[in-house]
């Protein structure tokens, strides 16, 4: 994922000696570490640096590391750090096989597919499910993205009566789905049928009309990896920050998108046309996101 350097600011390519002094910085410099003893083998310390550039976004490095300090293995990727809660579904950690990342993964109704996204703090996982059976009742999840391609796209007009029927759809669209999950054949059947007639609807109107004036939102996965994703969203806020390294300008981005809200942070070289609230964001983002897990001690 180094391609997603960009969003954060690392719009030039790296060499092998400024990637040797980034990876001194963040170990000098870090505001944020964490440790998770005992990760794999005796004398072995998984340990999460953490270093903000700017509003929030940053570089972070997760690695093995022996008792004298010298560090075995490590990769340096860029995040964003959530502001806010947005899902309180119950959540699934797993191990990737590529490395010693990790994927949480959540069944938020409202979306309607899974959501599989980078897990940002992995060392709060490790120690907290230690002594704790997980799923763990109560926990939260936070989500953010990063982008690399992105559009300012137009908002829809919406009266008053047509974003509460458009509320009042969704709620019971989330319902289905739950009664869906929970084994509900006519739940099931509900929602394929009227699936197939959105679907046809959609196809016939799509020869003389834009789809982005047929779709509000969108939320779908893309590509070969789990957790990118392809967005069409409100925008609810926007700010605007500078890499303290590159100087590059940031935008940070609050959408919501089928009913759930997260951050997006994408550089400004990146991004197509001006955000304003109210106008919509259309890109492909890597999800990414931290747990909450209740009582955990930081």
């Amino acid at each position: 994922m180094h391609k997603y350097l960009r969003a954060v600011g690392f719009s030039e390519r790296m060499n092998s000696m400024d990637r040797l002094n980034l990876i001194d910085d963040i170990k000098t410099k870090s505001s944020y570490k964490k440790q998770a003893p005992g990760y794999e083998n005796d004398g072995e310390i998984l340990t999460e640096y953490r270093m903000d550039l700017a509003g929030g976004c940053g570089l972070t490095m997760t690695g093995i590391f022996e008792d004298d300090n010298d560090l075995l293995t490590g990769e340096i990727e860029p995040y964003l750090m959530p502001e806010s809660v947005t899902s309180m579904e119950e959540v699934f950690v797993e191990q990737r096989i590529d490395n010693r990342s990790f994927a949480g993964i959540c069944d938020d109704m409202r979306i309607g597919t899974t959501l599989i996204f980078r897990l940002l703090n992995p060392v709060d996982y490790l120690r907290f499910s230690s002594f704790e059976d997980l799923p763990c009742p109560g926990t939260s999840v936070c989500l953010s993205a990063l982008s690399v391609e992105g559009t300012v796209v137009l908002p829809l007009h919406k009266n008053a009566y047509e974003q509460q029927v458009i509320l009042r759809r969704a709620d019971r669209r989330r319902k289905l789905l739950e009664a869906a999950r929970d084994g509900n054949e006519q739940a099931m059947q509900t929602i394929t049928m009227e699936d197939m007639d959105t679907y046809s609807d959609l196809l016939n109107r799509v020869q003389e009309e834009d789809i982005l004036t047929l779709v509000d939102s969108f939320f779908m996965p893309t590509g070969a990896e789990c957790d990118i994703y392809y967005i069409l969203g409100e925008i609810l806020s926007c700010r605007q920050v500078r890499n303290l390294y590159t100087l590059d300008k940031i935008h940070i981005l609050t959408i919501r998108c089928s009913g759930i809200e997260f951050t997006v942070a994408i550089n400004h070289k990146d991004l197509y046309g001006h955000p304003e609230p109210g106008r919509r964001f259309k890109g492909v983002i890597w999800l990414q996101g931290t747990i909450l897990y209740p009582g955990a001690v930081g």
